[in-house]
């Protein structure tokens, strides 16, 4: 007897807020290296939490927000579409965005799940390059057992459109190997005022910048987890983390240096203040963290000058 592949059905539904019209009448336009074009219309786009949580419960909430906790509360943003049968999935930025989740909802799962992806929003089209990649755990040690099948599911439904999808018992290698590029680059391009990613790590003294400072990533982050990071896209140091920018076709503008440019907030407490607070705790050494920190800051009090 032939066995037929399964097919997986989902029904999904957004919440968006700027560009709720567009999305509502037209859907998501994609331009993707990896998949093609085409067109992407969710079951339902709604403006707000409060409308989403009319219309049912969720097995699945993905968080995507930026996580701003000096502005808001990313678990109080979501509460209301929250049940004890729902998941709760962060695809967020950053060291210590979990913390907030497991305090606002102890007994529901939480996951952790980290992308390598590149998407940018240009002209109401998602332009994607030619990877994608997720790797997903449950945060809390005590719900991996019981709900192991769920986010199983959930992995199986990306991986059958395309999208490789690993899960790991410990996620947070995964989260600080992201955060080599992303706790460099990101406030290191507020400071240099516009530059993309690969004029910084072919700039001979910014890239020496970049590279101290991937360097106290790389000791803390294995402080922190005690476990090595997993190596992915070959990123093993700070000299092959600067290679891999510079060997990127297309130049990348990190979303830091977007928000500055747009005078948004930052999101420089996920991506610097937290992981300066584990360097106290854990005794490691951060000067260039702590500089770059100091002075994201203060670009960003100066907005309303």
């Amino acid at each position: 007897m032939e066995l037929k592949p399964r097919v997986l059905i989902v029904s999904v539904s957004l919440v968006c807020r700027s560009n709720y019209t567009e999305v509502k009448t037209r859907g998501y336009l994609v331009d993707s290296a990896q998949f093609g074009k085409g067109v992407y219309r969710p079951k339902s786009v709604f403006q707000s939490i409060d409308e989403a949580s009319l219309c049912g419960s969720y097995d699945y909430v993905i968080v995507a927000l930026k996580a701003l906790p000096n502005i808001y509360d990313c678990a109080d943003r979501v509460a209301r579409v929250i049940t004890p049968s729902t998941m709760i999935m962060l695809f967020q930025n950053g060291i210590g965005i979990e913390d907030p989740f497991v305090k606002r909802f102890p007994l529901v799962p939480i996951v952790s799940t980290v992308s390598f992806v590149s998407v940018k929003h240009e002209n109401g089209v998602l332009k994607h390059g030619g990877f994608s990649m997720l790797a997903s755990g449950i945060h809390l040690p005590e719900h991996r057992l019981a709900y192991a099948d769920k986010l199983q599911f959930i992995c199986d439904v990306f991986g059958e459109q395309g999208v490789s999808s690993i899960i790991e018992q410990d996620i947070q290698p995964y989260r600080w190997q992201k955060h080599i590029l992303n706790g460099s680059t990101n406030p290191v391009s507020v400071i240099c005022n516009g530059a993309s990613c690969q004029q910084m790590a072919k700039n001979p003294h910014c890239r020496t910048l970049l590279e101290e400072t991937m360097a106290e990533i790389f000791v803390l982050g294995k402080k922190v987890t005690g476990r090595a990071f997993p190596g992915v896209d070959g990123i093993v140091d700070p000299e092959s983390a600067t290679s891999y920018i510079k060997s990127i076709p297309v130049p990348v503008y990190t979303s830091m240096l977007v928000d500055s440019q747009c005078k948004r907030p930052m999101e420089r407490d996920v991506i610097l203040k937290n992981p300066i607070a584990l360097a106290a705790q854990h005794g490691v050494d951060v000067p260039h963290m702590k500089a770059l920190y100091a002075m994201v800051t203060m670009i960003e009090e100066g907005y309303s000058k």
